[in-house]
């Protein structure tokens, strides 16, 4: 019995997904004391991968939605698109990063916002999850 390999492809857009939500709920739990302090260079890098592996996730969904399932719900794709652009756009506010350069007064403390990214992108990547298996757009 041959699987078609679209089959195995909307598999591994399933899979990447539920990683990027343990990724992100991980995430949730490192950066807890953030909100009393500042982070350490690991957990910038671990916030980095986890922002890039779901910005990763919701492209793969997007175009494997758009190539072998009938097309991208606007909810979906929104969800999708704030959580990932969320992740991104903290991501970039370490010490010396890209977007805290293009900011005209930098926050002095960037901890919490790391700990309030996390867990608004858990809730959004959750809704991302659910709109996706709720409706399919169909023929």
């Amino acid at each position: 019995m041959d699987i078609p390999l679209p089959v195995y492809i909307i598999g591994l857009r399933g899979l990447l997904n539920a990683i990027a939500l343990l990724l992100i709920g991980a995430s949730l739990l490192v950066n807890l004391p953030l909100l009393v302090r500042e982070p350490t260079p690991w957990q910038l890098r671990f916030f980095k991968f986890t922002a890039g592996f779901a910005v990763g996730a919701m492209v793969v969904e997007l175009l494997v939605r758009t190539l072998f399932m009938g097309g991208v719900t606007w909810l979906h794709a929104i969800y999708g698109l704030l959580a990932a652009s969320i992740l991104w756009f903290v991501s970039g506010l370490e010490p010396g990063g890209w977007f805290r350069k293009s900011l005209e007064k930098a926050p002095e403390q960037v901890g919490p916002y790391f700990f309030w990214a996390s867990l608004v992108c858990l809730l959004l990547w959750w809704r991302f999850i659910e709109t996706g298996i709720a409706r399919s757009p169909g023929p």
